[in-house]
């Protein structure tokens, strides 16, 4: 899923949403339309009356893929929004994301509709290890579960080491006994993310 894993604390100044996104059949790939989807999402958040304009994207598993993917390269997506203003989200908090979907090998195939060889292009338009850039200015928060045996903790320390290395703020949460599932539950990492994003939210209007 996409979007908050639970409703923002009382009285912490929050706008949340969990936002619906195109999904992959057999017959259907959902790359770029799930992707223009989020962005959609990013544009109302970001120009809602209520909002300060500051965007915080969560995602778990294959939502956090997207969320990284249109955090780091806003501009391409946003097809088919009913707001035609562009927007970024200046914060991702990815929970046992698989970032980078090369390594995913044919998993990743129904979302492309296609091999990596077939179009590699349109793979690398969707990973987002290829798209970080030190002009993004996300900060990113990568939580990842030590017994998560669906997508392994090496996903989250490849991706906030690439993002390192283009200057961008990454830190990368290991929590204990905790797998891809459990990385969800409100009290687990609640307080971990609300903390981070209200952090870093000060720092943005700075």
């Amino acid at each position: 899923s996409l979007g908050p894993p639970a409703p923002p604390p009382a009285g912490r100044g929050f706008l949340g949403g969990n936002p619906a996104y195109r999904l992959a059949t057999l017959k259907a790939p959902s790359f770029p339309r799930a992707a223009h989807d989020v962005a959609c999402a990013v544009r109302h958040a970001a120009h809602h009356p209520a909002s300060d304009g500051t965007v915080a994207l969560i995602g778990h598993s294959a939502g956090a893929h997207l969320a990284a993917v249109v955090a780091l390269d806003a501009d391409r997506f946003g097809d088919g929004c009913v707001d035609s203003r562009p927007a970024r989200a200046d914060l991702l908090v990815g929970l046992a994301g698989a970032y980078d979907v090369t390594a995913l090998g044919v998993l990743a195939a129904p979302l492309f509709g296609a091999l990596p060889s077939e179009d590699p292009e349109l793979w690398a338009s969707g990973n987002p290890m290829h798209l970080a850039s030190p002009d993004d200015g996300v900060r990113a928060l990568l939580i990842h579960g030590e017994r998560d045996t669906v997508v392994p903790l090496r996903f989250s320390e490849r991706f906030a080491a690439r993002l390192d290395e283009m200057g961008l703020a990454a830190a990368v949460e290991t929590l204990s006994g905790v797998d891809h599932r459990g990385v969800t539950d409100p009290a687990v990492i609640g307080e971990i993310v609300v903390s981070w994003i209200t952090g870093n939210r000060e720092q943005t209007a700075s």
